[in-house]
């Protein structure tokens, strides 16, 4: 974590219980924790509304993939003379 061993937190961690007091850490230790946990939520919102916003660009190339190879088979269609000789209409 930050590349700060054992032995540097227990020094940070005194040198806070000398300045601050007994009374006051585990206040700060509570404003601390819910900052954090409120940093979680904002990046597990900006997360997951990413992954939404992609997802849904995906969709829309994927349906303007099908819509433009429909358009080409339509087109194809269209000038094409019919190949299928097991064709339903009756002449």
């Amino acid at each position: 974590m930050f590349g700060i061993g054992t032995s540097e937190i227990l020094i940070i961690m005194v040198i806070a219980l000398l300045v601050l007091g007994p009374k006051e850490i585990p206040k700060i230790a509570r404003t601390l924790g819910r900052g954090m946990r409120e940093l979680e939520r904002a990046k597990n919102e900006l997360k997951s509304s990413i992954e939404f916003e992609m997802n849904e660009e995906g969709a829309k190339q994927e349906l303007a993939k099908k819509e433009a190879r429909n358009e080409e088979a339509e087109a194809a269609d269209d000038g094409a003379p019919l190949d299928n000789p097991t064709s339903n209409s009756r002449v």
